[in-house]
């Protein structure tokens, strides 16, 4: 098990960071939370994480803009993320993996998020 690494979540529905903060800190994890874009572009230059897990429909900026602009930032490119959304587009998923980024429909499958995780870091 990978532990003991920093993990952005971002998500504007509080009840669901909190159910991800215990989870992941729960595998060893420190858990940063974010509950829109924008707190979560201010979260990174704070604290760089190793990892976000992130929402697309957020109020500020949404999290295509989020994936974007690290993307494009060297700083922060390498970054994994993994999207959590509830949004069920056919064209999401192909427009996360072009944008190199993992995909995850809500609701949460702990176990699922937490076989992606231990992908995403080793």
């Amino acid at each position: 098990m990978v532990s003991d690494m920093k993990i952005l979540v971002v998500d504007d529905d509080v009840s669901l960071t909190g159910l991800l903060d215990g989870l992941l800190s729960g595998q060893g994890h420190t858990v940063l939370v974010a509950n829109d874009g924008l707190e979560a572009m201010v979260q990174v230059r704070k604290n760089v994480p190793d990892l976000i897990i992130l929402d697309i429909m957020m109020p500020e900026i949404n999290g295509y803009d989020v994936c974007r602009d690290l993307k494009f930032d060297a700083r922060f490119k390498n970054i994994p993320i993994i999207v959590l959304t509830c949004r069920d587009q056919e064209l999401d998923p192909r427009i996360g993996q072009l944008m190199g980024i993992d995909y995850m429909h809500k609701p949460l499958d702990s176990k699922l998020l937490l076989e992606k995780i231990q992908k995403v870091l080793k």
